[in-house]
């Protein structure tokens, strides 16, 4: 089926939360190489211990919620479907996606849970952050509540971690629907469902034309450790066709299996890093959608991560038309290296 009159460009399911963010500059960063001589880091609290926090800050956030606000300010037709708690947050949550222009009337509403809650703790000397998340309502999303015609009218589904088994189900029939009626799907796993439920990640991702993933997140649902090459090449060999990994400061990648470009980011101030994948992710997405080269659609999905880290908060500093995003991009400078896959 043609993806012609499609009344949505995309639908996103996964995750819509309530984010509050802590920064905190008594939280302490220990880097341990582990047996495997990978390096991982954590921060410290100490037990029993009162930390002093400089600064909090909520925002509407949530990986599937966040893509389809930031493609609709760049001029996509999106929807969000998920499951929100009849409560205060789930009301702001709303609120903030209707603001963004995001269809929202596929939107489940709980009185079973609460909207989901992320406590996101940043260091403003290590300019990361570490999440402490709850899913609340998101998990209680089912085959049951997807709303078939958007599906059925959509050219691009993209998910997002949801974990419970409901979820899965219902990210299962969305990719379905969207793909019987001629849609392309586009994946974000996130670190919980690829550690939580790896089978079911794999399946899906099996099922998927496009994704971006981090280092991290490559390395867990491939089981490839140190080799990002292969560990890419496995993904192809699964049937996606696009393959974006993001390495932090170290900019990203992006390949069709027979071109790999790499993509240094722009010189900017660095402020918070909450929802630059989900910002890149959405520079995949417009790129494949709108017929864009690989080294087009990798600058355009680097600046909007970009623009996305130079202020605190998500969905923050992104821009408000596609205009404005080609202004960042002529007005910075971007390195990129080509060479075969």
């Amino acid at each position: 089926m043609s993806n012609e009159g499609k009344k949505y460009d995309v639908v996103g399911l996964g995750s819509c939360t309530l984010d509050l963010i802590f920064e905190v500059d008594d939280i302490m960063r220990l880097d341990i190489v582990d047996r495997d001589k990978i390096e991982k880091k954590y921060i410290c609290i100490e037990n029993s211990s009162k930390l002093n926090v400089k600064t909090v800050k909520s925002y509407p956030g949530g990986s599937a919620a966040n893509i389809s606000c930031d493609l609709s300010n760049i001029g996509f037709k999106t929807a969000y479907i998920g499951g929100i708690g009849a409560d205060t947050a789930g009301d702001t949550c709303l609120t903030d996606l209707r603001n963004h222009n995001v269809d929202v009337s596929g939107v489940k509403i709980f009185s079973e849970d609460s909207t989901a809650h992320s406590v996101i703790l940043v260091n403003s000397a290590y300019k990361d952050r570490s999440i402490l998340a709850y899913k609340g309502a998101n998990d209680l999303y089912s085959e049951k509540d997807v709303p078939i015609e958007k599906l059925q009218n959509t050219r691009c589904f993209v998910w997002t971690s949801l974990t419970s088994d409901m979820g899965i189900g219902a990210i299962r029939k969305c990719i379905e629907i969207t793909k019987s009626s001629g849609g392309i799907i586009a994946a974000a796993p996130s670190i919980s469902i690829i550690k939580k439920r790896k089978k079911d990640a794999i399946k899906l991702m099996r099922l998927a034309d496009l994704t971006s993933l981090n280092d991290e997140e490559l390395e867990e649902i491939t089981g490839i450790k140190r080799d990002l090459h292969a560990a890419m090449a496995l993904l192809f060999e699964w049937g996606i066709k696009i393959v974006n990994l993001t390495l932090g400061k170290n900019g990203q990648w992006i390949s069709d299996g027979k071109t790999l470009i790499k993509t240094r980011p722009p010189s900017i101030h660095v402020m918070d890093t909450t929802g630059a994948g989900d910002a890149t992710m959405s520079g995949i997405i417009y790129g494949f959608l709108e017929n864009k080269s690989l080294h087009d659609t990798a600058m355009i999905a680097a600046s909007l991560s970009a623009m996305e880290i130079e202020a605190t908060g998500v969905r923050v500093g992104l821009p408000d038309k596609f205009s404005e995003l080609q202004t960042f991009i002529n007005n910075h400078e971007f390195q990129q290296e080509t060479s075969n896959f």
